[in-house]
């Protein structure tokens, strides 16, 4: 983050579709640790829980989990894989210790829910950060979110502001 931010800019409305996962997704789960050095870590997504799954995800997935999402070892590493395979966010219950700014740090918003089990995989999401609202937009549901602050929006403006 560096130079002038535009008093102007505001974070996008993000829209994608969700690929859910339960609590405890680990950073491993992610990016299993054998491909965190390697450069196309996109191509191995989540490989230990489904080895096509990198194959199919599509630009504009919304990562959304439950409590303690991206603990364990090499979070940066899967953040990057995530933003490099086209993520526009990780939604998640809770983040463990450093993952959201693993994620911020990747380009990635991470944004706290209190019930991320209201999306499921293939629906679509709408994300309105500066409104401080996800909504699925195939069955209705709006989540406010919980970790909305001053600070964090204007890490979004910085990063993803228009």
């Amino acid at each position: 983050m560096s130079g002038t931010i535009d008093p102007d800019a505001r974070v996008p409305t993000l829209f994608g579709v969700a690929l859910t996962f339960a609590d405890y997704l680990a950073a491993r789960d992610v990016l299993p640790a054998r491909f965190a050095a390697v450069a196309d870590g996109a191509a191995h997504l989540f490989a230990d829980l489904d080895a096509g799954l990198a194959a199919r995800i599509e630009p504009g997935t919304v990562l959304v989990a439950g409590h303690r999402t991206g603990h364990g070892d090499d979070g940066a590493a899967a953040a990057r894989a995530l933003a490099a395979a086209g993520f526009v966010a990780v939604v998640a219950a809770s983040f463990a210790d450093g993952f959201d700014e693993h994620c911020l740090a990747g380009g990635l918003a991470p944004l706290e829910v209190d019930a991320p089990f209201v999306f499921h995989t293939g629906q679509r999401v709408r994300i309105n950060c500066e409104a401080g609202t996800i909504a699925n937009l195939s069955s209705g549901d709006r989540q406010p979110i919980r970790n909305v602050t001053e600070l964090l929006l204007a890490r979004l403006r910085a990063l993803l502001g228009a």
